[in-house]
């Protein structure tokens, strides 16, 4: 949990009812072209931001869904008039790059806050950002068509460079079943520009994960040699009981890291209200200074049995077979090993494993201490009994609808 998100808003028109959804309405710091910055504004988003950083957030990426309203050709910072079509205006390219390196330097100044990398586009080919008035709530989003990224791209890059920004250029946030196709359309100047792939690894039904096309757009990041994060995702049209959602987060997490071998895996809002599968922990969204009743949801716990255990700077090592249900890493710092493994049938599962090839600290007939902790739909990352093995294979029988997470390491006697 050391990766915050930072959304530079666009600010909605004060002309225009753009029925922005509660809580989705995003401060813009410039109002007009000829307005100078107002700093002041976002301050609940600053102060999470900053509070992360405090609570021990590493990594900051600055990501925008709208260009200012007065940038773009409708006027909304919901989308163009017309179903997928470009909102931003060409003539104010040059403006909107300025306006997001502006806001990198000032967090950067002001605030002591660098951020590693901005991501200028958000599921720009996914054609959805339109003005919908049938759409009772909106949010701020913008489509870029491949040449409008060709063309913009190398422009943020001179923006960063002429401020002497040290922040990095990941793109394009598209869902990962149309990535490919943007790298096929960008230049190799472009690609040049760019640090890093940002994918969301969204599907429309949890029995559909092989549409998100995860190996195809590993091989295609390969081949231009860059990393690649997961840099948004949730239950989308998920149905069924919290731990069934939960697990099917488990799974998804597993396959992202598996099959897209992405560097980094990011949930989309932490916090949502009730009322639906979204979020890790959902509450009522009003402003008061009333204590809050707070659910904590089954995928905070799903999600728990990675990230407590499998820290920045572990190894991943993918698997082929069993890539929905089985994860291994390795931590060389802390000389363990930390497998996950995820039943969502609903019988017990048998698993073996030789951990030999990752982790080289461990010799023949070491006797292991496997330190477990299991998420069901009635346990919530509890200890389990421990298990003791002699170096290099492990065997487990993993209970129905759960996911158990083994911490191996050398047993001293």
């Amino acid at each position: 949990m050391n990766i915050a998100r930072y959304n530079i808003g666009g600010g909605a028109n004060p002309e225009l009812n753009e029925r922005l959804r509660p809580f989705g309405c995003m401060p813009g710091f410039k109002p007009g072209p000829t307005v100078a910055y107002d700093w002041s504004a976002d301050s609940r988003q600053r102060t999470i931001l900053l509070g992360a950083r405090d609570r021990g957030a590493t990594v900051f990426e600055a990501f925008s869904n709208s260009p200012p309203h007065w940038m773009t050709l409708s006027g909304s910072v919901t989308g163009n008039t017309r179903w997928g079509q470009d909102n931003l205006d060409p003539a104010y390219d040059v403006a909107f790059v300025d306006y997001l390196t502006e806001v990198v330097k000032h967090y950067q100044d002001q605030w002591n806050l660098h951020f590693e990398s901005i991501a200028p586009f958000n599921e720009p080919v996914e054609g959805w950002w339109n003005i919908n008035k049938e759409k009772t709530t909106a949010q701020e989003g913008c489509n870029f068509s491949i040449s409008s990224m060709r063309r913009l791209i190398p422009k943020l890059k001179d923006a960063l460079a002429h401020k002497k920004l040290q922040t990095k250029i990941s793109a394009f946030d598209s869902w990962s079943q149309n990535t490919t196709r943007i790298l096929l359309g960008m230049d190799e100047d472009v690609l040049a520009a760019i640090d890093r792939i940002n994918v969301h690894t969204y599907v429309f039904h949890k029995s559909l994960e092989n549409w998100a096309k995860r190996r195809q757009v590993r091989e295609a990041s390969e081949s231009v040699g860059k990393k690649i994060w997961m840099s948004e995702y949730g239950p989308l049209n998920w149905h069924g009981e919290d731990i069934d959602v939960a697990l099917g987060l488990g799974r998804h997490i597993s396959l992202d890291l598996n099959e897209l071998q992405a560097s980094a895996w990011c949930y989309w809002q932490a916090l949502e209200m009730p009322g639906s599968f979204w979020g890790l922990i959902q509450t009522s969204f009003t402003y008061d200074v009333e204590p809050k009743s707070l659910i904590i949801t089954k995928q905070y716990y799903v999600l728990m049995q990675f990230t407590k255990w499998i820290r920045p700077g572990c190894h991943i090592f993918p698997v082929e077979n069993f890539a929905d249900s089985f994860l291994a890493s390795a931590d060389p710092a802390a000389k363990q090993v930390v497998l996950v493994f995820i039943n969502a049938s609903t019988t017990f599962k048998h698993f073996g494993f030789d951990v030999s090839l990752l982790a080289p600290w461990f010799k023949t007939d070491d006797k292991l201490e496997a330190t477990l902790f299991r998420t069901s739909a009635l346990e919530n990352h509890e200890r389990l009994p421990s298990l003791i093995f002699t170096f290099p294979s492990i065997m487990i029988l993993v209970n129905s609808k759960s996911i158990t997470t083994m911490v191996l390491s050398k047993l001293i006697s």
